[in-house]
């Protein structure tokens, strides 16, 4: 039991350290990118990033729109149509 609940607490200590590791980097390269931003075509890029990230979710709502919108009933009714078929056919003796 002792060894469980040691593993345990070695693992929460652990899995805490890293998260304030993984904080102290967040929290400084959110300072490197303010000043990074002084220099205009790392700027641009920055922005150029943001933009293709934007159209990308974009073009990804709007694929599983249609998605929703037309396809999936499309294969609702040929299920449908199956099952009708294959019930009217009967057993296959």
């Amino acid at each position: 039991m002792f060894k469980e609940r040691f593993t345990m607490a070695v693992t929460y200590l652990s899995a805490a350290l890293l998260g304030a590791v993984t904080g102290v980097l967040i929290v400084s390269s959110v300072f490197n990118i303010y000043a990074l931003l002084s220099f205009p075509v790392i700027g641009a890029v920055i922005k150029v990033g943001i933009v293709g990230a934007f159209l990308i979710v974009i073009c990804a709502a709007v694929i599983e729109f249609i998605n929703w919108l037309i396809v999936e009933p499309y294969r609702n009714h040929k299920r449908l149509e199956a099952d009708a078929k294959r019930e009217t056919e009967g057993p296959v003796e």
